[in-house]
């Protein structure tokens, strides 16, 4: 119950500050944010789901699945990986239900700012889910998770127009025909 009141809170603040314009002007680089720098900074203390309270614990938990995913995804340990993708955006989810914009510069504490991709990391999720259901010929069901990839970069470009996500999105666009995006 601390938790959704916590979650509630963080809303109604970011609702009185209003809606941030679309993300314009030149890109942020991939080497100021990146999944790499997002890895290491939610490196650490282990988070589990019995103990995840607060957006910072649903967030370093889906960065902490999804870093033991990409792991896997590299070893083509494909049935570990996947589950551990879902795992990562069932965390990813609980957060977006309140707090959907992505940011390069989210205040953790007060003058502790992280990278927070919420929309980016499960966009990319959404594409290694594809890519593995792809390699086990399951092509409907991976152009459906592209699809979904899609939204989720599109929705975090237009918060924070950075190279990482526009890469992405053109990788998206490659997998996908051109009547389906």
């Amino acid at each position: 119950m601390g938790a959704l009141l916590l979650i509630f809170a963080l809303l109604a603040l970011q609702a009185c500050a209003g809606a941030p314009p679309p993300a314009s002007g030149s890109p942020i680089p991939l080497k100021e944010a990146n999944q790499e720098a997002v890895f290491e900074q939610n490196e650490g203390l282990e988070a589990t789901p019995e103990d995840a309270k607060e957006v910072r614990d649903f967030y370093r938990l889906g960065v902490q699945q999804k870093a033991k995913a990409e792991k896997l995804f590299q070893e083509k340990s494909y049935p570990e990986a996947m589950k551990l993708y879902r795992s990562s955006n069932d965390s990813f989810s609980t957060i977006l239900r309140y707090m959907d914009q992505d940011s390069a510069e989210y205040t953790l504490f007060e003058n502790t700012h992280i990278l927070f991709f919420p929309n980016l990391l499960v966009a990319d999720n959404e594409l290694k889910m594809g890519l593995i259901l792809q390699a086990r010929g399951q092509e409907g069901l991976a152009r459906s998770c592209w699809k979904r990839s899609l939204a989720s970069v599109q929705k975090s470009l237009r918060a924070e127009r950075t190279e990482w996500g526009l890469s992405l999105q053109e990788k998206l666009f490659s997998l996908l025909p051109a009547k389906s995006n």
